[in-house]
């Protein structure tokens, strides 16, 4: 489509390869987070997750990405995969930081959390502390994941084991990793900090 997607606080914008701005859809709560599959837009905000149809100006009625009940308290970004799945950075309780895959349960049609990772924050190989944002690697379904306040991105396979764990305590204080991009065609992963600085990991395999 080569369209660029805007999200700000009352809206979402689309531009397009000729530099034509337009209004996609108006939003009706403060969002934090916008992600993009191959056929929707994924909104989240703190209390809920919504999605939108490309394709589709001025949608009134986007469907709602219903969590399981106590599953989340915050919600920082979300993912949706091939599968239909969503991948969901959230807070269960204030204690509780995880990565949760929420799935479908066929026989009622509910959502159920189907894998997750983190249990109480923390620093150690298996917590998480504010995982603020996510990225795919498509090909091997690899998960990228800004833990913030441990400056470090944890990187999950597709079963939510930890495969690789990225420090950036190198970098200055107050430096936290804050967005992700991964680019498949170059196999590179964009962290963007909390300070403005953007670096780079080329991934050879």
């Amino acid at each position: 489509m080569r369209i660029l997607f805007i999200l700000d606080q009352s809206g979402i914008w689309q531009l397009d390869k000729n530099g034509n701005i337009s209004h996609y859809v108006q939003v009706s709560s403060v969002s934090a987070t916008m992600s993009l599959s191959g056929k929707h837009l994924l909104v989240t905000s703190s209390e809920t997750l919504r999605k939108y149809r490309h394709g589709f100006i001025w949608t009134s009625s986007p469907a709602e990405v219903r969590l399981p009940v106590g599953l989340s308290t915050m919600n920082w970004h979300a993912l949706e995969v091939d599968d239909g799945k969503v991948i969901v950075a959230h807070a269960q309780t204030a204690r509780f930081h995880q990565v949760s895959r929420v799935g479908q349960n066929q026989l009622n049609r509910t959502n159920v959390d189907v894998l997750s990772y983190g249990r109480e924050v923390g620093g150690s190989n298996d917590q998480l502390s504010s995982p603020v944002y996510l990225a795919l690697e498509p090909k091997h379904g690899h998960i990228f994941v800004a833990d913030r306040d441990n400056r470090r991105v944890v990187v999950l396979d597709c079963n939510f084991s930890r495969v690789l764990m990225i420090s950036l305590s190198e970098l200055p204080a107050g430096c936290h990793p804050n967005r992700l991009c991964y680019v498949e065609e170059r196999s590179e992963l964009i962290v963007g900090m909390s300070d403005g600085l953007v670096i780079g990991y080329k991934f050879r395999r």
